[in-house]
């Protein structure tokens, strides 16, 4: 093979790795790729492995731990970010090197034998930005742009042209969304979409969008047909994700797969849902018959050996208590009284916490219907009770609270007035010792 050919050769070994390794990207590492890939010279200028942000991340915090006015050491750097995580201190010591050369670590003074540095705060912003797209995608920094724009139109920042120049711009976003979306529910696997699915969100969209359009047309009246452009696009958007949804959904049902809903789905879907739909999702399920723990012999043997017991207790006919002279009906009367007095009292202490008096309708509208009623009934029993201290007064005010357990209360109060408890008086003069 001559030295040409083997170049060639080796070129498309090249652009072959550099092409399988582009395709193995997945998941978080496929979304952190295409983050860095504006600012990236080449393919394999990111790192494969998202936990590698971990390293950027420790090494910023090691910053936050104070004492950082004149920079920190190379070795306070290494000592502090490996406090802060489990790393690997090789691995940290490299990473450190390509911090330094481009520029997230920079030199307190640009003297070789003075190696301090502090953290740039482009890194720390940068930084940020990753561990947010990571998290919550892209969809959280356009849903800010949008809000960011429709915040200009109405404090009078924006004239005419930069409204419009900002309408096609935004509409150009959505749309690339929408696109993005589609290529999803077309051509990725149902594990790629779970994963993609929160990473896109037509309601929010569309409602952020909706806020723009309204501003637009109040301060901005003749670019109506641009946010109406707008309007469209992000509907589209709203649509492209519910299809995703379906498929999601669909695939789901498909496989028996009952992790891809949302506890939010099934709870919703129980509470409207008709009882044909929710017997639908079993249709297709296979149930083993039942089988009894017990044998026929059992059974027999248990039959066999069962005696029901016919007799019923019977509550004896009034008469012959009253025929009695020995039995008082109302005997006990004033102990169960009592009890049930000391039960409303022990009510009424709860409420008063020790205090003398007490404002009650805040108690009452936090109190689920009937238990309200019941708090009020025992009050006003005690209030009437001749023995009783304690006095419930009710005002002729209503007060209407659709939000609270209970909707209609009124102002109410509960007062005590507690037996002064005196001390005897102590003995004037000890008696003296002998």
């Amino acid at each position: 093979m001559s030295h040409s050919l083997r170049r060639v050769t080796a070129v498309e070994d090249e652009q072959f790795d550099f092409v399988g390794k582009r395709h193995r990207r997945s998941g978080a590492a496929r979304r952190l790729g295409a983050m860095a890939a504006p600012v990236a010279s080449h393919g394999g200028a990111v790192v494969d492995d998202p936990s590698m942000l971990r390293y950027a991340e420790a090494v910023i915090g090691a910053f936050g731990q104070g004492d950082i006015e004149q920079g920190l050491a190379r070795a306070q750097i290494i000592e502090r970010a490996l406090r802060l995580d489990d790393l690997d201190r090789a691995e940290l010591e490299q990473r450190i090197d390509t911090f330094v050369e481009l520029a997230m670590l920079l030199p307190y003074r640009d003297k070789v034998h003075q190696q301090r540095y502090v953290v740039s705060t482009d890194a720390v912003a940068g930084s940020l930005f990753f561990r947010k797209g990571l998290t919550d995608g892209g969809i959280e920094e356009l849903l800010q742009l949008l809000g960011a724009t429709a915040d200009a139109i109405e404090d009078g920042r924006h004239d005419a042209g930069k409204v419009a120049d900002a309408l096609v711009e935004q509409r150009g976003y959505v749309e690339m969304w929408t696109a993005a979306v589609n290529r999803l529910t077309d051509t990725a696997t149902l594990a790629e979409l779970v994963a993609e699915r929160a990473q896109h969100d037509g309601d929010r969209m569309l409602a952020q969008v909706e806020r723009v359009v309204d501003v637009v047309t109040k301060h901005h009246p003749t670019l109506r047909v641009a946010a109406t452009a707008l309007l469209t696009a992000a509907q589209s958007y709203l649509v492209a994700t519910q299809r995703l949804l379906e498929r999601i959904v669909d695939e789901g049902a498909s496989t028996r797969d009952f992790s891809l809903l949302d506890p939010a789905d099934y709870a919703r879907l129980a509470t409207t849902g008709t009882v044909e739909a929710l017997a639908a999702v079993f249709a297709g399920v296979v149930w083993d018959p039942p089988r009894p723990q017990v044998s026929p012999a059992d059974v027999v043997a248990a039959l066999r050996a069962y005696r029901p017991n016919h007799r019923q207790p019977r509550r004896p006919p009034v008469g012959s208590l009253a025929g009695d002279p020995a039995i008082d009906p109302l005997d006990g009367l004033d102990e169960r009284i009592d009890v049930i007095r000391r039960q409303r009292q022990h009510t009424a202490e709860l409420l008063l916490q020790g205090e003398a008096s007490i404002e009650l309708s805040a108690h009452l509208r936090a109190t689920p219907w009937p238990a309200a009623l019941q708090v009020v009934v025992e009050l006003a029993s005690l209030d009437v009770d001749e023995h009783s201290v304690y006095r419930l007064h009710l005002a002729d005010t209503l007060v209407v609270d659709t939000d609270a357990h209970t909707s209609w209360t009124s102002d109410a109060r509960l007062t005590v007035e507690r037996p002064t408890i005196v001390q005897p008086a102590a003995e004037s003069e000890e008696r003296a010792p002998r």
